[in-house]
C-alpha cells in the first residue's frame, strides 16, 4: 500500500511539474530585446558623406551628420510609462540598427525620446565614459567643453552659396546646436506597437535633414554654434519632430 501511495505521489509531482513547463513555454519571455531601425536621410536618400545632394534646387555635401537620441520612453496600454534610463543613442549615417535593451512584452500606445540629452547628462564629463560609450570623448569631437555640454545635432559639409543656384558645393557651412534649452522633445506617444515574445522587435524610424533644415537658406544661413546664432539654431531644432517620421 505505501509502495502504491509513493508512486501516486511521484506521478501527481510529475503531473505538476508537466503543466507548469508547458504553462511556461506558453507565455512565453516576460520580456523580449526592442530596437530603433533609424535610417538617417537626405530627402528621400540615405545619407553618405561626400554625395551631392539638392535642397531647394541648391547643391550641398555632406562631412558629419550626427545627433543625440535620449530620454526614451515608451508607453504602455494602461498608459504607464517605461523608461529607458541611461539608454543614450549617437545617430550617424553609417548605422541604422540601435538596440534599446530588453523591455516587456506586450502592447504599447506609443513612445517619446528625446533629440538632445537632459541637463545632467549634458554637463556630464566624458572623459569618465568608456571608449565605446556614446557620450565618450570622440576623434571627430562632438562635444564643446565639460561646462559647455554637448552638441546635440552635428551637421558639416559644403555648399554652393552662388545667387544663382547654379555653382558646385564650395562653401563651408556647419550647424552645431546644443545647449540645455535647445533638446527637444520627439513625441510619437500615439503610434502604437507590440512587442512579442517569439520575434525580433525594431521600430522603424527616417529622419530627413532637408525637412530638419525647412526655411532655412543654405546661402545665407550657414552657420551656428547656437549661442552665435540662436535664431537660426531655434529654427532648426524647431524643425526636429516633423524631420522624423514612422518608417
Amino acid at each position: 500500500m505505501k509502495k502504491q501511495i509513493n508512486s501516486l505521489v511521484m506521478v501527481c509531482i510529475a503531473t505538476i511539474i508537466t503543466f507548469t513547463a508547458c504553462k511556461k513555454d506558453n507565455n512565453g519571455p516576460s520580456q523580449k530585446g526592442l530596437a530603433f531601425h533609424l535610417h538617417s536621410l537626405v530627402g528621400n536618400q540615405e545619407a553618405v558623406y561626400d554625395t551631392t545632394y539638392l535642397k531647394d534646387g541648391r547643391q550641398f555635401k555632406l562631412s558629419d551628420y550626427r545627433y543625440y537620441i535620449s530620454n526614451i520612453v515608451l508607453i504602455k496600454s494602461d498608459d504607464s510609462e517605461y523608461p529607458l534610463t541611461g539608454k543614450v543613442i549617437l545617430a550617424n549615417p553609417s548605422q541604422n540598427e540601435y538596440e534599446l535593451g530588453d523591455v516587456p512584452v506586450g502592447e504599447y500606445k506609443g513612445f517619446r525620446f528625446m533629440l538632445g540629452l537632459d541637463s545632467a547628462t549634458n554637463h556630464m564629463d566624458p572623459t569618465t565614459y568608456g571608449a565605446s560609450d556614446p557620450l565618450a570623448i570622440q576623434t571627430n569631437p562632438i562635444h564643446w567643453s565639460w561646462n559647455s555640454g554637448y552638441i546635440f545635432f552635428k551637421i558639416e559639409g559644403d555648399v554652393d552659396t552662388t545667387l544663382a543656384a547654379n555653382g558646385t558645393p564650395d562653401y563651408e557651412f556647419f550647424y552645431h546646436i546644443g545647449l540645455d534649452e535647445y533638446s527637444r522633445t520627439i513625441d510619437f506617444s500615439t503610434s502604437a506597437f507590440e512587442v512579442v515574445g517569439d520575434a525580433d522587435n525594431e521600430i522603424g524610424l527616417t529622419f530627413d535633414l532637408n525637412k530638419a533644415l525647412n526655411n532655412v537658406d543654405m546661402r545665407v544661413e550657414n552657420e551656428t554654434h547656437t549661442f552665435n546664432n540662436t535664431t537660426l539654431a531655434t529654427k532648426i531644432a524647431s524643425n526636429w519632430q516633423s524631420a522624423f517620421e514612422l518608417e
